[in-house]
């Protein structure tokens, strides 16, 4: 069975290719982010970060920066920062999920800064925010946390905590993010 890890980078592989074979054949960056970049899907818009700094040779800096290297015109800068963003996040969130399923605990989980994949200390985005808040969607997804079906079967959260080596109110946490 493939891990969640693994499809989520069968999809990044996806959107890559996607995107290499819109750019190849317009060499037009407008049509590329307007057809092959969603902006609901965190592994597309990695793939296409990706894929500037693979033509241009050099790591992407910002909105401003993006625009000067594609020449894109079709994205306001909001809309181009907002793909930086996600593009980093979804790498960040990730390597959360990727060590979770390796056996990680949460004083490892810690150590898995957002400011190494390039994100400031906070942000805006759908799966989290902050180092914690991350850290929590991603403890919710690998442990079924976000099914209420899946809490029946599971173990309780105290046994996830203890498994973790977490204190209990981040598993509560984790509880309560799909409570709101």
């Amino acid at each position: 069975m493939s891990s969640k890890t693994e499809i989520k980078d069968s999809h990044y592989i996806k959107h890559l290719k996607e995107i290499r074979e819109v750019y190849e054949e317009s060499k037009d960056w407008d049509k590329v982010i307007s057809t092959a970049v969603y902006s609901d899907v965190y592994e597309a818009q990695e793939a296409f970060i990706d894929y500037v700094e693979e033509v241009y040779k050099t790591k992407v800096k910002d909105a401003k920066h993006l625009q000067k290297l594609t020449g894109i015109t079709e994205e306001t800068l909001d809309g181009l920062e907002e793909t930086v963003i996600n593009s980093r996040y979804s790498k960040y969130f990730r390597a959360l999920e990727k060590a979770l399923q390796e056996g990680a605990k949460y004083k490892d989980l810690l150590q898995i800064k957002p400011q190494d994949f390039g994100l400031p200390k906070t942000w805006s985005g759908r799966l989290g925010s902050d180092q914690y808040s991350s850290i929590l969607w991603a403890i919710s997804f690998e442990f079924l946390i976000d099914e209420p079906a899946f809490l029946m079967l599971l173990p309780d959260l105290r046994s996830i905590a203890k498994e973790l080596e977490a204190p209990y109110s981040v598993l509560m946490d984790c509880y309560k993010l799909f409570r709101k």
